[in-house]
């Protein structure tokens, strides 16, 4: 993912609209609940409800989740 777009989904998830995101690495989606700007870092929730941590560059935008209710 591009740093426009990790900005963006920065700012959605701030303002309390959804942004999603998919880490192909390890094969999860989820909806992105903050954000570290200084590290570049995304904190999302799963489907499964459990929080991850990811690098922005290794991430890619979603429009909406493929996978179960995002809460």
């Amino acid at each position: 993912m591009i740093k426009d777009r990790f900005l963006h989904h920065c700012l959605q998830a701030e303002a309390g609209r959804d942004a999603f995101v998919a880490h192909p690495s390890s094969n999860e989606e989820g909806r992105v609940i903050e954000c570290n700007l200084n590290s570049g870092h995304l904190v999302v929730q799963t489907p499964e409800n459990e929080k991850r941590c990811w690098d922005y560059h290794e991430c890619e935008d979603l429009d909406r989740p493929k996978v179960g209710p995002m809460l």
